[in-house]
C-alpha cells in the first residue's frame, strides 16, 4: 500500500483539476421596477389575511420604467405572530415570463438586518415562482418588514466568454 501512494499519489492530484475550466460567472440585471415593494406584518396578535391586509397583500409589478405591468406578487398571509409562514407567490405575466431568468424576495426588517431569499421556479408554469417564509423575532415584538420582489433578466453579455 505504501509503494502504490508513493508512485500514484502525485497523479491523485493533478487529476481532479484536470478537468477543470474557469467558472462561468452569470449576472443579472433588474427588469423590474426598484419602487416594487409591499410590508409584511410581524408580531400580529393573530393571522392578518384579506381586507384586513390594508392593499398589502397584492402587489402589482412593474417594468423598470415603472410604468407597464409585468407581473403580481401576493403575500399570505400579510401579517402575523411571530412564527408564521408567510407563502410568497410572483406571477410573470406571459408576455414577459420567457426574459425571468430569476426572482428574489429582499426583505428590509430594521435593526434586524436585510435578507435575500430565491424564489423556487414552477417547473409546469413558466412565469411562477415561490417561497415560504417564517416570520422571526422576540417576545412581544411587533414590527412592519418592507419586502421587495425583484425580477432579474440574464445579461446577455455574461454568458460570452
Amino acid at each position: 500500500m505504501t509503494r502504490w501512494l508513493k508512485l500514484f499519489g502525485p497523479l491523485v492530484l493533478v487529476v481532479p483539476f484536470s478537468g477543470c475550466d474557469e467558472e462561468e460567472t452569470i449576472t443579472y440585471t433588474l427588469f423590474n421596477c426598484e419602487e416594487d415593494a409591499t410590508f409584511v406584518r410581524v408580531g400580529e396578535e393573530r393571522v392578518v389575511v384579506g381586507d384586513d391586509c390594508d392593499g398589502d397583500e397584492l402587489l402589482q409589478l412593474n417594468s423598470s420604467s415603472c410604468e407597464v405591468s409585468v407581473g403580481q406578487a401576493t403575500v399570505s398571509p400579510c401579517g402575523g405572530p411571530i412564527g408564521t409562514e408567510h407563502e410568497i407567490v410572483v406571477k410573470v405575466n406571459s408576455t414577459y415570463s420567457h426574459e425571468i431568468s430569476k426572482v428574489t424576495a429582499v426583505l428590509e426588517s430594521g435593526q434586524r438586518g436585510e435578507e435575500s431569499y430565491t424564489l423556487t421556479p414552477d417547473s409546469a408554469d413558466e412565469g411562477l415562482y415561490k417561497v415560504t417564509l417564517i416570520s422571526v423575532g422576540s417576545e412581544n415584538e411587533q414590527r412592519d418588514d418592507l419586502l421587495r420582489i425583484k425580477l432579474w433578466k440574464e445579461d446577455p453579455e455574461s454568458s460570452e466568454d
